[in-house]
Order: C-alpha cells, then structure tokens, then sequence
C-alpha cells in the first residue's frame, strides 16, 4: 500500500456552525514531509486529526494509499501521532512506554520488547531504557514520544507541534534530527507548526493555512519568494515583509515620495489610479547616505541589468542589533521601511538615507483582493 494522503472537499464543521476545516483539497506525496503552517485558530490541528481519524469528517472524503479511511477507526489507519505534549506514561519505564502500541495491538512480550529496544536505538534512547518520563530531558521525551509512534512502522507519521516544548538551542538540534530520522525512515509525515521557520526548514511542501482554508502550497522557496496573497508574504520570513500602499501611474507604482517601476504584469494588470501594495523582504533592502545634490523628487538611477535598484528616501527611526546583523527601520511620512543590514557601517537614528533594493525582489499585491499580480521570481 502505498501512502499518498488526499483530501477532497473535506469539511469539519463543529455543532455551534463553525467550520474548523472548510473545504480542503490536497495531495501529500508518498514519503513526503509536509507541513500544515498557519497561525493559532487557523485549522491546521484540526486538519491533521481529521488525518488521524480523532476528528469527525462533516463533508469530503479522505483517501490514504488510495483507500477510503473517511469513517475508518483510527486504529486501522496505519497511522501514528506525535502529540504536543508527548503524551507519556509517566509510571512506566521508557522502553514500557515505546512498547505500549504493541501491546495494545496483542504483540508478544519478547516481540514488542525486541521491537522498542530496536527502536530506542535507533533514536540514541539505549541508555535511557529504565528511566520514567520525570527523570529526563524534553529533548529525550520528545524521542522516547517518536520512538513509539515509529515502533509501529506505521504507513503515515503525525506531528502536532514537535518542537514547541522545547528551548530555542534545543529546538534547532532537533529539527535537524527530525528530519534526517524521517529521511531514514522514508515515513509520509505531516506536521503542524505555526513556527515559519521550522516549516521552511523541514518540509518538502507547506500547505499556508488561514480561516480553515489553505492559501498556498508549495515548496518552501516557491512560498518565500512567490507568496500567493498579502497573507502569506506577511506571515512568510524571519522577519515581517515590508508591505507600503501604493497607486499605479503609467505602470509605475506611486509610493513613499518617489515612484518606483512596477514588475512584469502588474505594470498592466490594473487601470491607472488603481491602489496596489507593493512588498520587498527586509533581507533584499540595503541603505546608503543621501549623495551630495540629491532629493527626494530625484532617486537614484538604475541600471540597466536585470537587478535594477529602486531607491526610497527617508530618515533612519530605530537601529536594531541582531548580533551579526542589523535592522534598521526608516520612515518617510506615515510610511515605513525595514532593511536586514551587516554590522558596519552603520547609520544613525535620524539621518537621512536612501533604503535601496533590487527590482527583481518586489512583489505587487491588488489591495482589493490581497492577491500577488506581479513580480515573485524564484
């Protein structure tokens, strides 16, 4: 069997009317690691337990292998779940707790004992066999919780939140574990996060999630640099993504005192007068001091390469330290700009400076509708 996961239509709609879940379409590969990103509220627990069968489906259907699990038990799935909180025994030893699933399932005491010390092994828990829950680390719980969901070799891996429990040192080791065990295992994984940088970090694929509904799916880079909406450039990255108001003119974009030539289609995509917003990622922006004789009404000149700079005057607000690099935020009227700089040099707050970026970096949103229309190279 193979251990394709597809949803058609699918809908969780709770007793008081409110949709969890609002008519997903979706295809998770075989032995891909796919995450269900988006913020607190959006959906995605609600989805991935629909996956595990905790959750009633209202309407839709769900497929994994191609068979149709939609009213199947969530025992006879062939999957298995990572709970946020791991969810351990805390009276039973480590290796008790890895075996607990087989014994559920009636596998022999020598077998399932076999199987979970196997297992422990295979995530670095031999030495830790003895041991209950209280008496270890949150990374080595968070082991022991995948060690038995992986005992069962089940066909799909579940992850709620892996790695919200742990510190910000820890999480990083982590994450690099996780994914080179699921590399290994070759297990279809979905997992939920609302962490961006976790998702672009470990998964092949990320279905955006807002409102019950998915926004975008894509790779990690196809969501970074192409974001289908307002919604997902903002939530995507690091850091925020600058987002400024503007007015198409002549396929320029009228913003920020100057005006700035708009990308591709967009230039096109709406009448004159039309209001769109136009974004750039703070990692694109750079700053250099005003040069002698320049103004606002007179920026500085692309070139003629495909990277042509647009340029934006304004008086440096804050300088932030970020430890190898810095964020500088400027603002010109009511609009403000940020840049993701290195260390020196370095403005001061309240000079005066052009914030410079490539033009093959913008991307152009129609205000009315949030959606991209322009710009997003890959």
């Amino acid at each position: 069997m193979t251990s394709t996961i597809e949803m058609r239509g699918l809908v969780k709609q709770y007793p008081n009317g409110v949709r969890g879940v609002d008519g997903i379409n979706l295809l998770i590969r075989e032995g891909e690691f796919f995450a269900l990103l988006g913020p607190s509220g959006c959906g995605k627990t609600t989805l991935l337990r629909t996956i595990a069968g905790l959750e009633t489906i209202t309407e839709g259907s769900l497929h994994i292998g191609g068979v149709d699990m939609t009213d199947t038990e969530p025992g006879e799935r062939g999957v298995a779940m990572v709970f946020q909180d791991y969810a351990l025994f805390p009276h039973m030893n480590v290796l008790d707790n890895i075996a607990y699933p087989l014994r559920v399932r009636k596998v022999s005491k020598t077998e399932r004992r076999r199987v979970a010390t196997d297992t422990a092994g295979e995530l670095s828990l031999d030495g830790l066999l003895d041991r209950r829950p209280g008496q270890l680390s949150g990374g080595q719980q968070q082991r022991v919780a995948l060690a038995r969901a992986i005992a069962t070799r089940p066909e799909v891996l579940l992850l709620d939140e892996p790695l919200s429990n742990l510190d910000a040192r820890l999480r990083l080791e982590a994450r690099t574990f996780l994914k080179e065990l699921q590399r290994d295992l070759g297990i279809t994984s979905v997992f939920v996060t609302h962490d961006q940088a976790e998702a672009l970090a470990l998964a092949d694929r990320i279905a955006v999630m807002k409102d019950g509904r998915i926004q975008q799916v894509g790779t990690p880079r196809e969501i970074f640099h192409a974001p289908a909406n307002e919604f997902v450039a903002s939530f995507i990255g690091a850091h925020p993504m600058n987002l400024v108001a503007g007015v198409l003119r002549g396929g320029r974009i009228a913003s920020m005192g100057t005006v700035i030539p708009a990308p591709g289609a967009a230039a096109h995509a709406l009448p004159d007068g039309a209001h769109v917003t136009w974004g750039v990622r703070p990692e694109y922006v750079d700053w250099t001091p005003i040069p002698a004789g320049s103004t606002e009404d007179s920026p500085l000149s692309p070139d003629d390469s495909a990277t042509a700079i647009g340029a934006v005057a304004g008086n440096v607000y804050t300088v932030e330290n970020l430890g190898a690099n810095t964020l500088l935020t400027m603002r010109a009227g009511t609009d403000r700009l940020q840049a993701v700089v290195g260390e020196d040099p370095l403005p001061e707050p309240g000079q005066r400076c052009w914030f410079t970026f490539p033009m093959a970096k913008i991307l152009v949103f129609d205000t009315d509708t949030g959606t991209l229309i322009g710009g997003g190279q890959r």
